[in-house]
Formats: C-alpha cells, sequence, structure tokens
C-alpha cells in the first residue's frame, strides 16, 4: 500500500500569497481613502477660495458701485440746491465726490479683473468706465454753470438745472442699470462655485466613508487570518495601522463636513446677505437723492415723487397706491430686501427706515427755503440714522462671511496636516505587521 503525501510548500505558498493579497488589499484601500480625502478637500477648498479671497469679495466689491454711482449723482444735486451761501458744505460735498470717484475707479479695475474670461462682462465695464467719463462732463458743466450764476440756496437758474437733468437722465437710465447688471453677472460665479461644490462635498463625504470602511474592514480580516494562521492573539503594528485608519476615516469626514458647512455658512449668511444689505443701502442712497432732485427740479417732482416709491417699495414692500398711501400703510410685516430681517434686527432697521418715510412726508408739505432747511437737518439726519443701522448690518455679516472662511481654512489646513501623516503611517504599519508573518516562509 502506498501513501501519498503532499508537500508543504503549496500550502506554505497559499497562506503568503493570501498574506500579501491581504497587505495589498489594505494598502491601496488606505491609499483610495488618502485620494478620497484630499480630492474632496481640494475641491471643496477650491469653492472656498473662490468665495471668500477670489470671486466673493471681488463681487461684493462690485455691489459698492450702484451705491457710490448713486452717492456721486446726489452730491451734485446737493452742491447745485445748497447755493453760495453754504460755500464749506459745498466743498465737503465735492471732495466727498472725488472719493466716490476714486472708488468707483477701484471697484471697476477689480470687475475688470474678475471678467478677464468673459467678454460680456468686460463690454459691460468698458461701457461704464466710457458712460462715467461722459457723466462727469455733464455735471462739471453743470457744477460751472452754478457757479457762474452764483445763486442762493435753493432751485438754481434753469440752464443749470436742464445741465443737471442731462447728467443725471444718464445716470439713472443708462449707468446705474448697467452697474446693477454687472452686480448680477458676476454674483453668478459665486453661485455656480457654491452650487458646484455643495454637491461635490456630498460625494467627496459619501466617498470618504465607503473607502474608510473599506478599508478598516481589509484591515480588520488581514488581522483576523493572521491570529488563526499564526495562533497569535493580536499584531500590535496591524492594530495601530487600523486605529490610525479608523482616525482617518473620521477626521476626514469631519473636516470635509466642516468645510461644507464653512462654505454654506459663507454663502447663505454672509455673502447673500452682505449683497442684499448693500443693495438696500445702494437703493435708499438713490432715495435720499431722488429727495435732493425733488427740491432742485420742480417740473419733475411728480417722476422723482414716484421713483422713490418704486425704490421704496424695492426696500420695504407694502400694498399702496400712491407715497402718502405707502408711508400711511408701512407695517413691521413688510417684503422686499429688507423683508428677511428677523428680530431685533428686523425692529430696529424698521424702526429707522419707518422714521425716515416720515422724515420725507413732512418734507413734502413743505416748500422753497422751509423744505430745503427742513431736508438739509432733520431729513438727512433720519436718512443717515436709518443707514447707519443698514451698514452695521453689513459689518456683522461681513464678520460672519470672514469667519466662516476662516472656519474652513483651518479645516483644510489641519486636513492637509495631518490626515496624509497619519494613513501614510498606517500604511508602513501594515508593511512592519505582515513582514515577520512573510519571512517565516522565505
Amino acid at each position: 500500500m502506498t501513501v501519498t503525501v503532499t508537500p508543504p510548500v503549496r500550502r506554505e505558498v497559499s497562506v503568503s500569497r493570501r498574506v500579501r493579497t491581504l497587505a495589498g488589499l489594505s494598502l491601496l484601500s488606505l491609499a483610495l481613502l488618502l485620494a478620497a480625502i484630499l480630492a474632496g478637500a481640494a475641491s471643496t477648498g477650491a469653492g472656498l477660495r473662490t468665495i471668500g479671497h477670489d470671486a466673493g469679495p471681488q463681487v461684493l466689491a462690485t455691489t459698492g458701485l450702484y451705491r457710490q454711482m448713486s452717492e456721486m449723482d446726489a452730491l451734485v444735486a446737493e452742491t447745485l440746491l445748497l447755493g453760495r451761501e453754504y460755500g464749506p458744505q459745498q466743498q465737503a460735498d465735492l471732495t466727498a465726490y472725488d472719493q466716490r470717484r476714486l472708488e468707483i475707479s477701484e471697484n471697476l479695475l477689480k470687475a475688470y479683473r474678475l471678467a478677464l474670461d468673459n467678454p460680456t462682462e468686460q463690454r459691460t465695464v468698458e461701457a461704464l468706465v466710457e458712460g462715467l467719463g461722459r457723466y462727469e462732463r455733464l455735471a462739471s458743466q453743470a457744477r460751472l454753470l452754478d457757479v457762474q450764476s452764483g445763486h442762493t440756496a435753493g432751485r438754481p437758474p434753469r440752464p443749470v438745472v436742464q445741465a443737471y437733468q442731462r447728467a443725471t437722465d444718464l445716470m439713472h437710465r443708462e449707468l446705474l442699470p448697467k452697474a446693477y447688471n454687472l452686480t448680477l453677472e458676476t454674483g453668478t460665479i459665486v453661485r455656480r462655485a457654491h452650487d458646484a461644490e455643495r454637491s461635490t462635498t456630498w460625494l467627496a463625504g459619501t466617498a470618504v466613508i465607503v473607502i474608510g470602511l473599506l478599508a478598516l474592514v481589509c484591515l480588520l480580516v488581514l488581522q483576523t487570518y493572521l491570529t488563526r494562521k499564526f495562533r497569535r492573539v493580536f499584531a500590535p503594528a496591524l492594530v495601530f495601522a487600523t486605529v490610525l485608519g479608523a482616525a482617518g476615516l473620521v477626521t476626514g469626514a469631519i473636516l470635509i463636513n466642516r468645510q461644507g458647512q464653512a462654505l454654506e455658512e459663507a454663502k447663505r449668511r454672509g455673502f447673500d446677505s452682505v449683497l442684499t444689505l448693500t443693495r438696500a443701502r445702494a437703493i435708499s442712497k438713490s432715495m435720499h437723492g431722488d429727495q435732493s432732485r425733488y427740491l432742485l427740479d420742480p417740473l419733475r417732482k411728480d417722476t422723482y415723487e414716484h421713483t422713490f416709491l418704486d425704490k421704496a417699495r424695492t426696500i420695504a414692500a407694502v400694498e399702496s397706491t400712491s407715497l402718502p398711501d405707502y408711508q400711511s400703510k408701512l407695517q413691521a410685516n413688510f417684503q422686499g430686501l429688507l423683508g428677511g430681517l428677523t428680530g431685533e434686527d428686523r425692529a430696529r432697521t424698521f424702526a429707522a427706515y419707518q422714521r425716515f418715510q416720515q422724515a420725507d412726508a413732512r418734507m413734502r408739505t413743505l416748500s422753497g427755503e422751509a423744505a430745503i432747511k427742513f431736508w438739509d437737518g432733520e431729513l438727512t439726519q433720519a436718512y443717515e440714522s436709518y443707514d447707519k443701522v443698514l451698514e452695521e448690518l453689513v459689518r456683522r455679516h461681513e464678520s460672519d462671511f470672514e469667519r466662516a472662511i476662516d472656519s474652513g481654512d483651518g479645516a483644510l489646513e489641519t486636513l492637509w496636516r495631518l490626515i496624509p501623516a497619519g494613513l501614510v503611517t498606517g500604511a508602513l504599519l501594515i508593511l512592519v505587521g505582515v513582514r515577520p508573518r512573510l519571512r517565516e516562509y522565505r
């Protein structure tokens, strides 16, 4: 009787091959986990850079164009209305006019840089630059005629008013609409970045969890196999590798989620709020300019009253048929640009806005020098108080925006510093853990 004994070599080769296979799968899964984490971090980080450091701040700068241009036109109307006895105040207005012009130039330059890959936006910026040049020539002509007339406070001579009409028509019919459209166009860059990165963040987080769990399964299977085949309770290096893999999974998922939350907060609580409130400030400044134009040009007083009402409805919308009707029906449950405010912010803003509207209603019951004095005193003070409330809200949301971006940047920095080191260390520990077992088969 012949007994055939199977050589043990085949079994040894099979075991070593399985160890190598399981170790290779564990290393591959850790590599894929690292790749998923870094890819998700890079994508979300790109969104944070777009919104927080690149397009976002530049879009907010272009939003200021509407307000600055409205203020330029309002300052021209104010200097023409005041007369020679208000010489120091006229000079202060002209200094402010020059400052607004400088700010507009800087913001147009930012807008042009932002629009380098968009010919339509470039043409809009170029048209604004050319149009502002024409506006300044017309405004200078009105100022020159006003100085030559030497009139006292009140409506200037008809040639002065006609020259200003050409300037303000250019501003409101051509330049301000283009400035508003430019903000809408550049704002799409931020919206697209936000929408794209929101979906990318979700996919990246899902991929990290799935691949991370796969890596842990591979490590546990490897540990279990070695324990059963070599009769050892555990391999310390593999235990530490498993711990590092689990830490990489949890930390990576948390940091990517933190980046996504920072992106969402920066967009909604920061960027969107600042954009809305800045637009409300710009329109409110234009409303204040309509008040001075109402006094400057009686022949167009009905037109300026109507445009004032349209802008008021944009700021705080209530059902009304005329400006007096609007001002009498103005209630705290308004909608419009400021309709999204809540709590104390809403109550405080409404109170300031209502005082501004009440002062406007009072001005329109006066005439001549009395109306001008009231406009220059109580009405302007009411507007400035209201504008200060809006400015404080803008600054607060700007701070929220900056904090959210800083939080996202901090998460990204932590991720790049810790995760790769941890997972690479885990990979090395896998090699350290299986090497002694493989040496037994040499």
